[in-house]
């Protein structure tokens, strides 16, 4: 099966690509903009613009032969009209907010960190709407995006944050599961869930599940 991966950045889109290609699904990609603060500006002031571009890029994905579209990224997800997106396209989409939407009845509290508060409301709203008796609480953080684009390493943009510190205050609130609500942030799972006492959710493999399913 061939996979369109469609992100905001080229960084994380190629990092969509590599997670799609490991489990032996072929692969073509198209990043929505060129930078983590372009892709930031244009999801808070240029939310139709935005829209426009992710369906060409999409129908362009599917000219190159791709069966499925994999949204490697919650902001994107969150910021522009992906119903609309889904009527545009004439195969199967599937986002993290997909994901979400399921793994919400498994939890009473979540916490979750994404790339900024825009993405963080979008993800808190879907999971409200899939299960109103949930908690939803988290973190925006932009520079911790925009680090692991320059690629340093994880273990110290695990320190220079104080991750540990930020994922324990978050455990003593009560929190049931962690959501890595930023498709760049399992660039530092392995040291976030070495640090937390609860369940780390990243939807890379149920969205890949999901497209199985509906493809």
């Amino acid at each position: 099966m061939k996979l369109g991966v469609m992100a905001g950045t080229p960084v994380d889109t190629q990092m969509g690509v590599d997670y799609v290609l490991s489990k032996g699904y072929e692969a073509v990609s198209f990043a929505c903009s060129k930078s983590a603060p372009e892709q930031n500006e244009m999801q808070i002031l240029h939310k139709e613009e935005l829209l426009q571009i992710a369906i060409n890029g999409c129908l362009d994905m599917v000219k190159h032969g791709a069966e499925g579209i994999y949204v490697y990224c919650n902001s994107l997800s969150g910021a522009i009209d992906m119903d609309r997106l889904k009527k545009e396209v004439p195969v199967c989409v599937v986002t993290p907010l997909d994901i979400y939407k399921m793994c919400a009845v498994d939890y009473k509290r979540l916490s979750v960190i994404a790339a900024n508060g825009q993405s963080l409301a979008a993800i808190e709203k879907t999971i409200l709407g899939a299960n109103p008796e949930c908690t939803v609480f988290g973190a925006g953080l932009l520079p911790l995006v925009v680090e692991i684009e320059a690629s340093t390493p994880p273990q110290e943009i695990y320190d220079r944050f104080q991750l540990k510190k930020l994922t324990d205050s978050f455990v003593a609130i009560g929190c049931d599961a962690l959501i890595l609500g930023c498709t760049h942030f399992p660039y530092v799972e392995k040291e976030i869930t070495d640090g937390i006492a609860v369940p780390v959710i990243n939807p890379s493999d149920l969205m890949l599940e999901y497209l199985e399913k509906n493809k």
